[in-house]
Formats: C-alpha cells, structure tokens, sequence
C-alpha cells in the first residue's frame, strides 16, 4: 500500500494504487455503531475466523469528488451511493451505517485530502467498505462490524483519460462464464460479485480484450453488464439499456445518464437487449454505437465486440456522437463547467 505524503501528477495515478494518508472507521459492537473516526490509513487488524474471509460478508461503494472551477470540491450523487450501500447491506443481512453520519463522514475526509486532488481528468475517489469481523465459523451473520472509507486520488482507470473524449475499449461478449443469477445477490456491490468476473476478464484480456460482457445466467442470451460497469447501445438514434434485475448491480451512473438524456431530449429506454439482436444490430448498422458506464471509468466507448471466434467493429470503429455527448455532458457537471440539470447532483464539501 502505497501512502501519499504530497499530491502526484494526474497521468502518474493510475486508479486505486495511491492512497490519501487519512482514513475514516467505526465498529459495530452490542447491537449499535460507534463513533466514526478519523485517523492515519494504515493497515486494519482482524480475527483470522472472522466472517468476512470465510463467509465473504463485505459490501463496499465507490464515489468520486471533483475539482471545481472556483477550487472547492464537489460529490457527484453521494446521496445515492450511501441508499445503494444502504440495499446491499440489508442482502448482506448486516447493519446499515447511519445514513446522515455516513455523508458527514465522506465530507470530513475530503475536508482532509483536498490537497491531493488534481485537475480534470483526476478526482478524488472515495471507497466506503463494511465487514464482518466476527470471529466465529458458523454459517450466520455476525454481530460485530467494521465500517471505513478510504480515499484515492485517481487518473484514468484503463490507464489513460481524457477530458475532450471517452476512452476506447474492446469488450468480449461470453456464454462461457456468469457473473451472478436470477435470485442471488447480483444486484448488491459486494466483492463476491466481482471475484466471479476476474476468471472472465482475465480470459478476455488473454484474448486482447480490455473487459468482458456477462449474459443472463439463465438463458444465456439477454445482455447484463460488464466486470463492473453497465451497458448502454444506441440503435436508430435510441438510446437503450438493459433492464435491471437482481442479477445487474444498479449503477449510479447508469441512472445519471438516462436521466441526463431524458433531460436532452434524447429518447432512453430500458429494455431486455439480446445478443443476437446486438450482433445483428451491429452488422446491418442498426447499432451504431455501444457504451460501458460506472464511477470509476465514467464513460467508455465500446469501438469492438468479440463474441465466439469473431469480431465486430461497432459503427466506425470510433466513439460515437451520442456516446461522445453524454460522456462531455456528464464530465462538464463533475468539473462544474456546466450546471447539472438537477441541483442536488453535485454536492459541495
């Protein structure tokens, strides 16, 4: 683990490598949360036993603070990620933090770390993560927990970013490997959920693909999500994206993002996408751009798609202009450039 002392240039952070030198953490004990405290990021101690690394009961979210224009710093929907880590808990059977201390809390360390943000492309991201801590090998919830957040500052999470465009990925479809299924916990952000993509995005990226596109667990035909971000395809000008079930984790970004286009006038939709629907869309020029979204990468233009032994080139091979829209739209709100189309988006520290 690596600890800043002093703020790096934005093209030498790469995502999740540097941490900021302040932490937050309280503990669970006797049906009720201590105080949330502030202290140096270090290294946390737990019982060998406990549940978590037996029992994998950890949720965790992700968020980003922004740099704005007059030097303050601003969350994107932090109100969302805290109701989303508020869900996953309650799927997890495990204690819900206090939802007002826990907005308190992210303020306080970004109040801490503001020297370590960076301009545009960089951010400040914030990783709020709860686990089991007690020590005992039958399988049932725990009784004592571990809340904290740590802060990252961060550049591009495929390596590069840019503010004039999206980055431009490949994605490898598969029937082979499933993320989660209808009737699990697929829909909580919790580490169970991404260990089952790291056998798949590992296959991909052998394969020469940067991420891998997960189908229903079912039928293995419906379009999901990708190894931690959701889907978008423009088809005749529409904007579409699959419709949640409990087998697709409910972006913050994916929500952003229909929202900002209904707010554009552009038509979105939610809808089930079918693979084949998809590939036929792609090679008669009815899809004619596809995206991948989340907090981390924000917005990432889908320029490939591999599925079985083939690949196909999406439109011109290049980010669309829908894509390309909404990736400037959404970037101008973050950085306030521009005013979001809904006050309580940005919330200032």
């Amino acid at each position: 683990m690596t600890v800043l002392s002093e703020a790096l240039p934005v093209d030498k952070l790469g995502f999740g490598i540097y941490y900021g030198p302040k932490m937050l953490s309280a503990k669970y004990a006797e049906g009720k949360w201590g105080p949330l405290e502030l202290k140096n990021t270090g290294e946390i101690s737990i019982h060998p036993g406990a549940k978590t690394l037996h029992y994998a009961q950890e949720i965790f979210e992700g968020l980003k603070a922004y740099l704005q224009k007059d030097g303050s710093l601003a969350m994107f929907r932090p109100e969302a990620n805290i109701a989303r880590m508020t869900r996953s808990a309650e799927m997890l059977s495990m204690p819900p933090f206090p939802e007002a201390k826990f907005l308190e809390g992210l303020k306080s360390i970004i109040e801490a770390s503001k020297d370590f943000a960076t301009e545009a492309p960089g951010a400040l991201y914030l990783r709020p993560t709860m686990i089991c801590t007690t020590p005992s090998l039958g399988v049932a919830p725990g009784t004592e927990y571990l809340f904290y957040i740590l802060l990252c500052p961060v550049g591009g999470y495929f390596g590069s970013a840019h503010v004039e465009k999206p980055v431009e990925v490949s994605v490898l479809a598969t029937d082979e490997y499933v993320r989660a299924v209808r009737g699990g916990i697929g829909s909580a952000k919790t580490g169970g959920n991404y260990a089952a993509s790291l056998r798949a995005i590992q296959h991909a990226k052998k394969h020469g693909f940067n991420n891998v596109l997960f189908l229903d667990a079912i039928n293995q035909k419906s379009l999901e999500e990708l190894g931690g971000m959701n889907l978008f395809i423009v088809q005749n000008g529409e904007l579409q994206t699959p419709t949640l079930t409990d087998s697709i984790l409910a972006g913050v970004t994916r929500d952003s993002i229909l929202k900002l286009a209904n707010s554009m006038g552009i038509k979105a939709v939610e809808r089930t996408i079918t693979i084949d629907e998809l590939l036929e869309g792609i090679e008669n020029s009815k899809v004619e751009e596809v995206f991948a979204c989340g907090t981390a990468a924000v917005v990432s233009a889908i320029t490939e798609l591999g599925w079985k032994e083939k690949r196909f080139k999406v439109g011109n091979g290049e980010s669309g202009p829908i894509t390309q829209t909404l990736f400037q739209e959404l970037t101008n709100i973050h950085y306030g450039k521009k005013k979001a189309p809904f006050p309580e988006w940005m919330l200032k520290v």
